[in-house]
């Protein structure tokens, strides 16, 4: 989780044709998936693999979550060989293959993170939150081979990992030092050479494995006497890493080898908010992200045997109850599904909400979850979020008659989709909006007065949407955890 966040309260607009008629906005056809980071870390219960049967549940198609290094090989291996089979007698994979077993039970795919660098395979200055430098990449290397191979499908019954994520949120001092670039894009050799090490690996035990690079955090961050600075902004820190100056422009003739960017794009306001740096990346800005990532394949700064896709891979907002600086559970299940807007609207691809359920306050600081937590997973009880992400919609007035919609199927199944408006106490049909192949939707339909709307699809309903926007005002994503 990224730990420090400020921002302002600057608000966007979406901008339509003028020209545009109900139903006659075509609908792009790239995909639009879910996912679910549920963080349960080495939870061996019967009821984590219910977690993750209700991350399917919530429309999800993949499950994040993390293999830590420095717990799987708490010792050194005495030889390469050994660092290099998945079998040997030093590791300790229980918890990732319980993991891995439960997502793959719920027709769930994997994003399995690996970080933590083993105290045996890095320098740790002994201040924190100063994390890991030089990093033994051989180590590294025969690490990551060793769990590609177990997690490749071939190896003692364990199901197929495709998609690897080098590191979490390496901006950050703590877990990635030194942060050596500027902001003319100078330096990143450190995470470009982590994740090179990391892509030759997870590729050379499948070619079509994907790797998932940046994975980045949305914020600076500084020390709390605000005098030292332990974390550059995600800008600064990926045109570095891919060779671009601020003016998106090459500055050096290394690549990086990565099949999807990654981002954590909190924010501290409304979907359409900016962060308050320009080197920050919150909902507002993920444009700019896209922007920079549009460069680096323009200029061939990266090696990937596709057109390198662009992830959220972590994000959410606090809710009131049970955190009583977050946002009221009404308005949360709005932002939900405007989020989800916002990063289709960037051309993001996949989004991965942090948290199925909450933590148990106030001992755990994150309180995001689609599920208020309950004294066992089967007494949770699921936040108005829950709908919005499993059946996202929203709609936006387009003067005084037309209303621009956009939403996804909670299948991601194709078909007509029913839009409906409050109307005198009783919901009307304004229209019927055709799908793309991945369940995503977009059109314009009549209004009648400013009542809300709704989509209907199979049976379900999505959240009722109103056409009165509420103000934007400032949440720490986080709530009362304040770093």
């Amino acid at each position: 989780m990224v730990v420090v966040a400020v921002a302002a309260l600057l608000v966007g607009t979406l901008t339509l044709r003028a020209d545009a008629r109900p139903g006659a906005l075509p609908t792009p056809a790239r995909p639009f998936a879910t996912a679910v980071f549920p963080d349960l870390g080495n939870d061996a219960s019967s009821e984590s693999a219910l977690v993750f049967r209700r991350i399917r549940a919530a429309g999800a198609s993949f499950a994040r979550f993390s293999a830590h290094w420095s717990d799987v090989a708490p010792k050194k291996p005495p030889t390469r060989a050994d660092a290099r089979d998945p079998g040997w007698s030093g590791y300790r994979w229980e918890s990732v293959d319980r993991q891995v077993r439960w997502a793959t039970q719920s027709r769930l795919k994997v994003m399995l993170t690996i970080v933590e660098t083993p105290t045996w395979a890095a320098d740790y200055p002994p201040k924190v939150p100063i994390g890991p430098a030089n990093i033994d990449l051989d180590a590294l290397a025969d690490f990551v081979h060793a769990a590609a191979v177990r997690y490749g499908g071939n190896y003692r019954g364990l199901p197929r990992v495709r998609y690897w994520v080098a590191w979490n949120e390496p901006n950050l001092g703590r877990y990635l030092t030194p942060q050596c670039v500027d902001h003319n894009g100078a330096g990143g050799e450190v995470y470009r050479a982590l994740v090179n090490t990391f892509a030759d690996a997870v590729h050379a035990v499948h070619g079509e494995n994907m790797l998932i690079a940046g994975v980045t955090a949305p914020f600076t961050a500084w020390t709390k006497n605000s005098k030292a600075r332990w974390g550059l902004g995600p800008l600064p820190f990926m045109r570095g890493m891919l060779c671009l100056s601020r003016a998106l422009k090459p500055t050096c003739s290394q690549r990086a080898k990565f099949d999807i960017w990654s981002h954590h794009p909190y924010t501290s306001g409304g979907p359409t908010h900016h962060a308050y740096s320009a080197d920050d990346v919150s909902l507002g800005d993920l444009p700019e992200m896209r922007a920079v990532l549009n460069a680096a394949i323009r200029y061939k700064k990266i090696v990937s045997r596709h057109r390198p896709e662009f992830w959220v891979t972590e994000f959410s907002w606090d809710t009131n109850p049970p955190d009583r600086e977050g946002i009221p559970r009404q308005l949360h299940g709005r932002w939900a599904a405007e989020a989800l807007y916002r990063m289709w609207q960037s051309g993001v691809t996949v989004a991965t909400w942090y948290g199925m359920r909450d933590g148990p306050y106030p001992a755990a600081p994150f309180q995001g979850g689609l599920y208020f937590r309950g004294s066992t997973v089967g007494r949770d009880r699921a936040k108005p979020a829950y709908r919005a992400f499993r059946f996202p919609f929203v709609a936006y007035t387009r003067g005084a008659t037309q209303v621009f919609v956009w939403g996804r199927t909670p299948t991601s199944r194709a078909g007509g989709v029913r839009v409906e408006q409050l109307v005198g106490g009783s919901w009307r049909r304004a229209g019927i909006v055709r799908t793309n192949r991945y369940g995503v939707f977009t059109g314009m339909v009549r209004r009648a007065g400013g009542g809300v709307f709704r989509a209907r699809f199979g049976g379900e309903t999505t959240n009722s949407f109103s056409l009165v926007r509420p103000r934007d005002r400032f949440y720490y994503p986080f709530g009362d955890f304040h770093p």
